[in-house]
C-alpha cells in the first residue's frame, strides 16, 4: 500500500509538464497575434484573461466554458493554419505572402465540406442509371 501511496503523490516530471503547457500557451500566444484570425473584441479578452491564468505561476482554475472556447479556438486555428499553407502552396507563393483571413477559411470549410459530401455521394452511389426492363412487343 505504501508503494501506491508514493507513486500517487510523486508528481510527473516538471520538464514534462512544463514543455506542454508551452507549446499550449504559444499556441494561443499566436492565434491572438495572428492578424489575420481575427476574434470579435469580447471573445479576445476572454482568451487573453485564460493566457493570463494558464501562464500564472500558481494554477487558477478555469470553468469548463472557458475550457470548452480554447479547445474549439484553437481546433479552429490549427485548421486555419493547414488550410492557409495548402492555399498558398496551390498559388506558388509563400504563406506570408497570401492574404488569408478567417472570412476565407470559413468560406473554404464550407468548401471542403460539401466536397467531401460530394465524393460521400459518389462512393456510395453510382452515376450509371438504373437498368430498363426488358420491352417486348408480341
Amino acid at each position: 500500500m505504501t508503494q501506491s501511496t508514493t507513486s500517487l503523490s510523486s508528481p510527473s516530471p516538471p520538464s514534462t509538464a512544463h514543455a506542454i503547457d508551452d507549446e499550449r500557451l504559444q499556441l494561443l500566444r499566436c492565434m491572438l497575434a495572428d492578424r489575420d484570425w481575427t476574434h470579435d473584441p469580447v471573445l479576445r479578452s476572454r482568451l487573453q484573461q485564460a493566457i493570463a491564468a494558464l501562464g500564472a505561476p500558481t494554477a487558477i482554475p478555469m470553468d469548463e466554458a472557458t475550457w470548452t472556447l480554447i479547445a474549439d479556438e484553437t481546433a479552429g486555428y490549427l485548421d486555419f493554419r493547414r488550410l492557409r499553407n495548402l492555399e498558398a502552396q496551390l498559388r506558388g507563393c509563400p504563406r506570408d505572402a497570401l492574404h488569408f483571413t478567417r472570412a476565407d477559411w470559413e468560406v473554404l470549410r464550407v468548401t471542403e465540406a460539401a466536397l467531401e459530401h460530394q465524393l460521400r455521394h459518389v462512393r456510395d452511389r453510382s452515376y450509371a442509371p438504373e437498368p430498363v426492363p426488358l420491352f417486348r412487343i408480341h
